[in-house]
């Protein structure tokens, strides 16, 4: 009994460590935006547009998240029944902790903390299965975009042989996602054989974690996933007076997520990476530049630091009752 109190102890210290430099990196970039008046840009944008837009992508942030729980939720049921709420504070958790390491790569430890799993490795694994899934929609959609943005909407120095080659890139992409998606638990099996597995006790068994129709839910709310964030920067471009065609405009945030998502990034240059990839895509929609960022701007706080301090709060107030 002590000794579970000790560790309980010593889990909470851990856990207001984290949250103090969860809070001073959101910190250090709302003091960006102050330096950068961003909020008087706010204001006078807040006035001029369509306000129904901006509250519409931000309730959708909620969204976001509930499917991303429920996806988890999906992941954990061969190693453990979860209910939907654990599974969304294990996920806003994560998130607490990966916004401040490189590429987000400590949001599977926030994960797991909140969770009473004593396969925290293989879970692991699983939450890979369903980066997976993410990364299919992502990559394919933005593939798949590019192709028919530079097809109707692209610049006049677009050749035909480069549209062709990204063609040909998407086709062979898209087979692969697929082939290995669906051959996980072949993978994972063949994984588990080998003697450093056995080490850290990861035993994944052909029929034991994977199956086609839970692969299909997982796919299916990635997918769902991707058309509500994408739909959120649709909507901000519009609230930020950036008036193209909702299909163009959609074409160029599925392009946008393709490269941030391959882009390497530390916690602390993200917003300059997401901010110079959006001048680049969007900048052409509006004369002032400094609006072009604004969106992606609003997006990161609808789903990154909003939803990053609720995951402060559910890492400071877990206990031993709840694992």
């Amino acid at each position: 009994m002590k000794q579970k109190k000790s560790f309980t102890f010593k889990l909470k210290h851990l856990n207001l460590i984290l949250v103090v430099m969860s809070l001073s990196y959101l910190a250090y970039q709302l003091n960006h935006y102050h330096h950068e008046n961003y909020g008087k840009l706010f204001l006078d944008v807040f006035e001029l547009g369509n306000r129904n837009l901006l509250y519409c992508a931000v309730a959708l942030s909620i969204v976001n998240y509930a499917i991303e729980a429920k996806k988890w939720q999906i992941l954990l049921r061969p190693l453990q029944a979860v209910t939907w709420w654990n599974a969304f504070k294990s996920v806003l958790a994560g998130l607490t902790l990966g916004i401040f390491t490189p590429n987000r790569a400590g949001e599977v430890v926030g994960k797991l903390i909140y969770l009473d799993l004593k396969e925290k490795m293989k879970a692991a694994l699983l939450n890979f299965s369903g980066s997976m899934a993410q990364m299919i929609c992502t990559s394919l959609m933005g593939l798949w975009g590019l192709i028919i943005y530079t097809q109707y909407f692209g610049s006049l120095n677009w050749r035909i042989p480069a549209t062709g080659l990204i063609f040909g890139i998407a086709v062979v992409c898209t087979m692969l996602a697929f082939l290995i998606f669906f051959n996980q638990q072949k993978f994972f099996a063949w994984l588990s054989q080998k003697k450093w597995a056995d080490t850290i006790k990861i035993k994944f068994t052909h029929q034991q974690q994977f199956d086609s129709v839970m692969q299909l839910k997982v796919l299916l709310l990635s997918a769902i996933r991707y058309v509500v964030f994408s739909l959120q920067l649709v909507l901000l471009l519009r609230f930020c007076g950036m008036h193209a065609g909702v299909i163009q405009l959609f074409l160029l945030t599925t392009i946008f997520f393709l490269i941030i998502w391959f882009l390497p990034s530390a916690a602390i240059l993200e917003l300059g990476v997401r901010g110079s990839v959006a001048l680049f895509l969007f900048g052409h929609l509006i004369n002032n530049s400094t609006i072009a960022l604004l969106p992606v701007t609003l997006l990161w706080l609808a789903n990154v630091a909003i939803p990053a301090l609720v995951g402060c709060i559910f890492l400071f107030s877990f206990n031993d009752k709840e694992i």
